[in-house]
């Protein structure tokens, strides 16, 4: 699926994998990123230049501080609308950031954004929401900002497209709600 706009909402998996890619300054110039407050304030913080692969330790409140990257936030009542669709078990293996994400995205407060996500759970659940179009492999988004690299599998858009089909799938046959 071709981007249709370059704001994107990044899950702090995609941020750290931008960072050991060395890509992450290039992707700021050539889109508008934002994240949520849950990933700002917390997800991404576990990750550093000592911690591993990262050539630089990654401050997303600091980026956010110069305007480079925009913070947002779901509301509580956003949040609890999304969490009550699914079953518990679903709702476990869901991160708090990709819920805040979703949230945003399926209280239709989202502008135009696209969801860029690695996390199979997450996609799947964009497109059991109904919110498939609202979602974007990391390998388009470095494919149509001049910025390919080889990725890992769950970057790839291969990946993404299949969890979208069985979230897809999972709607239709009504899977993973409460009481299925």
């Amino acid at each position: 699926m071709p981007i249709r706009s370059k704001q994107l909402l990044l899950d702090a998996s995609v941020i750290i994998t931008a960072h050991e890619l060395d890509v992450w300054n290039a992707l700021l110039r050539e889109a508008d990123v934002a994240v949520t407050s849950i990933i700002a304030h917390d997800e991404s913080l576990f990750f550093s230049k000592e911690a591993g692969l990262v050539p630089a330790p990654i401050n997303i409140t600091a980026l956010i501080e110069q305007g480079a990257i925009l913070e947002l936030s779901a509301s509580v009542s956003d949040i609890e609308r999304v969490r009550a669709v699914f079953d518990e078990e679903l709702n476990m293996a869901l991160h708090d950031g990709e819920v805040e994400a979703i949230a945003i995205l399926y209280a239709d407060e989202s502008d135009g954004l696209l969801f860029c996500t690695s996390d199979k759970v997450a996609i799947r659940v964009l497109a059991m929401l109904g919110l498939s179009d609202s979602g974007v492999s990391f390998e388009e988004v470095l494919k149509t900002s001049g910025l390919s690299k080889p990725l890992p599998h769950e970057y790839r858009t291969e990946y993404f497209d299949r969890y979208i089909a069985e979230g897809q799938t999972a709607r239709i046959q009504g899977k993973g709600v409460p009481y299925d």
